[in-house]
């Protein structure tokens, strides 16, 4: 991960915090089916941000690394965090985390792969699994059927010149397969939501790294997502839906 992708979100932890979807409790479950996940494994949450998918792990019990480089989501996470004794935050990348070598149980990346150097990754990742761990990717990704998501995103495409290049659906199932190499792969989606008033929806926006923070600057931008959320929006509020794609290996 190299320096200008770890300052991205530095101006959007606030954002970040409030407004970004949390992540279905089902996974939980949903990794005890498919890998046998029990409160005694240690799990290393790679650039766990302001601690979304951390909260996951921490409160089913299991110790937890949190790897992230930027440190006002570090310290965003350690402040919301600060009453779990089974926490240990690291100011570390994913392709350098610091952590002692074959100890990991499994490694977890909630929204954030798509950042990282795969190569050295890969490498890193099997330095610091046990000989049986196994590693899950995850993303909320916009619900691609739904008429809101999919005028949202052509709204995306032609107001901000810089997001086809930093989306993480750049990221396709091959390309994961790759990294996987001779692990096996299995895919599992799961629904999820955010029910958001034009305020939240704004600090939604805001919170991507590609999009303007400055309301002022950007009028038009902003009167287009007014129209935007006053077209869905029943009761002055939108329903935001996505689809989590869990990648188990």
């Amino acid at each position: 991960m190299n320096k200008s992708s770890i300052e991205r979100f530095t101006d959007r932890v606030v954002d970040y915090e409030k407004f970004r979807p949390s992540y279905p409790k089902e996974i939980i479950q949903v990794l005890k089916e498919h890998i046998g996940l029990n409160k005694k494994w240690l799990v290393a949450d790679i650039g766990s941000g302001t601690g979304l998918s951390t909260q996951l792990f921490l409160e089913n019990g299991n110790d937890v690394f949190a790897v992230e480089p930027n440190r006002e989501m570090r310290e965003s996470l350690l402040h919301h965090f600060k009453t779990y004794r089974n926490l240990i935050a690291l100011n570390a990348t994913a392709e350098d985390t610091s952590i002692e070598s074959g100890c990991v149980d499994l490694i977890f990346a909630g929204q954030s792969f798509h950042w990282f150097d795969r190569m050295a990754c890969q490498k890193e990742f099997g330095r610091i699994l046990t000989e049986n761990g196994h590693i899950v990717l995850v993303w909320n990704q916009r619900d691609p059927e739904d008429a809101f998501q999919q005028e949202y995103e052509h709204f995306l495409l032609n107001h901000i010149p810089s997001y086809q290049s930093v989306s993480h659906k750049n990221i396709s199932d091959d390309d994961l397969r790759l990294f996987f190499g001779s692990r096996p792969m299995t895919k599992v989606s799961l629904p999820n939501q955010q029910i958001l008033d034009l305020r939240s929806f704004l600090g939604r926006v805001r919170s991507s790294s590609y999009f303007p923070k400055e309301q002022a600057e950007n009028k038009t931008l902003y009167d287009d997502l007014h129209t935007l959320f006053d077209k869905y929006a029943i009761s002055e509020r939108i329903v935001f839906k996505y689809m989590t794609d869990i990648y188990i290996s």
